[in-house]
């Protein structure tokens, strides 16, 4: 009787060794490949930004395409925040940044934020959650930088 509950362990456990954890190790791996690649463009984005200092539709929308190509539905924000030079009373001076909306030209010291997070799960996070009741965050990367 016993050799039956040990074949039965054994079926269930070749079943979830050859199907579900190749399963989730290939949705992992694929999930770092997007984190990857979706870093890689706001990077790349934000060295454009930074180096030319001016933002035109065609590059919002090749950022916004290439960040949605990978397969992760996510929402984009880009901010401007402008630096503002103010005297302090003593003969020298100190900056304040100031959020603002007009995100075409920027000025040399303009710092640029970018904001991608996740609206949805990824398929390796709704099988974490499914199989080991482990909730993950979802996506959410934040890169700046300084206009030269």
């Amino acid at each position: 009787m016993s050799d039956f509950f040990n074949r039965i362990i054994g079926l269930f456990l070749v079943f979830i060794l050859l199907v579900i954890a190749p399963l989730i190790i290939q949705s992992l791996s694929r999930d770092l490949t997007i984190k990857r690649s979706i870093l890689n463009e706001m990077t790349n984005f934000i060295d454009k930004v930074t180096d030319t200092g001016h933002i035109s539709e065609l590059d919002k929308t090749d950022f916004y395409v290439g960040c949605s190509s990978y397969g992760a539905v996510v929402d984009i924000k880009i901010k401007r925040y402008m630096r503002i030079v103010n005297p302090d009373g003593n003969g020298s001076t100190y900056c304040t940044y100031v959020l603002t909306d007009k995100i075409t030209d920027w000025d040399q010291g303009d710092i640029i934020e970018v904001d991608v997070q996740a609206i949805d799960h990824t398929t390796a996070q709704k099988l974490a959650v499914y199989f080991n009741k482990v909730s993950t965050p979802k996506l959410d990367f934040q890169l700046a930088g300084m206009i030269r």
